[in-house]
């Protein structure tokens, strides 16, 4: 039985480390779609940003204050699309910095709250399973191994415990 047992804890710490693995790999799939979304709105952005070039001195801000204006709703709501835009490549600038140049565990800090769906979404769609080497994955990796045998092994010692104190003690001295 000891030998099942120690045979089930290395499958456990196995099957953490390779689950673990999984996230790292996925961060860096994410972060190249990422960095392909990036390239797209800085293209769509560029084209505004000539338009103010040619006809607002080069600022774009006055380019969206000129679309603000309007009386007809489509170009004031293109004028929203444009400054939303705008505010989507300086957003994106900061979280492929970190995305690319951070560490696993700020990465994943940064992502809890900042993860786009809609991206997530298509790099799982397209996700291939993968092990990543670098010394953050390995570690991150190593930690889900550990916790899973952590999780195995207090699920075996748990339930004794549990009987081991249900048993009734015998009297020591009779009376």
């Amino acid at each position: 039985m000891k030998i099942v047992k120690q045979l089930l804890d290395k499958i456990f710490f196995a099957c953490g480390v390779i689950i673990f693995l999984q996230l790292p790999h996925f961060i860096n799939q994410y972060t190249q779609r990422i960095g392909g979304y990036s390239e797209s709105q800085i293209q769509q952005l560029s084209s505004y940003q000539s338009i103010a070039n040619d006809n607002y001195n080069g600022q774009i801000d006055l380019l969206i204050q000129g679309f603000a204006k309007s009386s007809d709703e489509a170009v004031r709501q293109t004028g929203d699309t444009i400054k939303a835009t705008q505010e989507d490549v300086a957003l994106l600038k900061d979280e492929i910095s970190i995305l690319e140049n951070e560490g696993l565990f700020k990465k994943i800090i940064y992502l809890i709250p900042n993860l786009r769906l809609n991206i997530a979404k298509g790099t799982l769609n397209t996700f291939q399973p993968g092990i990543p080497l670098s010394f953050w994955a390995i570690a991150y990796g190593l930690f889900g191994g550990i916790l899973f045998s952590l999780m195995f092994n207090g699920a075996t010692k748990v339930p004794r415990l549990i009987l081991k104190k249900k048993k009734p003690r015998g009297k020591v001295f009779s009376s």
